[in-house]
């Protein structure tokens, strides 16, 4: 890969991203994230990933991507949201347009905001919903707003699980949280190859 042309030359530019051969190191205020090619397919982690990645350049599949996540907690959402998802998808694939996806995602914050539960710890549904409304926003797709949709979906999941055995909840919330995250982390490689190939 060395010597070889950047795609993204005025990503890197704009946005500090450095090309060392095989690796890509973003600078994002203090952080910096270098993932290898090998490194990328090995990673469980989807935020490291995600953070690795020049979003700009692959809208379309960070938004096919978490509401794929969203998918994967779909018996928990409400009929709303699960349209807002549906609209959201139609979107990426060029089907709706951004007036259709605002007047989802409406109904779906709406409800969202019926289900939360004040002052109270979140639950499987309220995580869910979050969700959902994260993955289905018409603003365009950015770190934090992807790793907020994706966090809520793996932590809805963890909240399902372990309302199922209060005696365990924390453990069975942790442990269920992050098979769910290291899930997302195999998803994501199906939308988004490694950024420098």
């Amino acid at each position: 890969m060395a010597g070889k042309p950047s795609r993204y030359r005025g990503y890197h530019r704009k946005f500090g991203v450095i090309r060392d051969q095989s690796r890509i190191i973003i600078s994002s205020a203090k952080e910096f994230i270098l993932l290898t090619e090998a490194e990328w397919f090995a990673c469980l982690d989807p935020d490291t990933m995600i953070r690795s990645l020049p979003i700009d350049k692959f809208q379309r599949e960070i938004r096919l991507f978490t509401a794929a996540c969203v998918r994967r907690v779909w018996q928990l959402l409400p009929d709303g949201c699960r349209s807002a998802v549906d609209v959201s998808e139609r979107f990426a694939k060029g089907n709706a347009d951004e007036t259709e996806l605002a007047m989802a995602c409406t109904i779906a914050q709406q409800e969202a905001q019926a289900i939360w539960s004040g002052g109270k710890s979140p639950d499987a549904l309220a995580y869910a919903t979050s969700a959902a409304v994260d993955a289905s926003s018409a603003w365009r797709r950015t770190a934090a707003n992807v790793l907020a949709s994706i966090s809520c979906a793996a932590s809805a999941a963890g909240c399902a699980a372990a309302e199922t055995d209060e005696s365990q909840y924390d453990q069975i919330y942790k442990d269920v949280r992050a098979a769910e995250l290291a899930a997302q982390a195999v998803l994501l490689r199906t939308f988004v190859p490694f950024a420098l190939e």
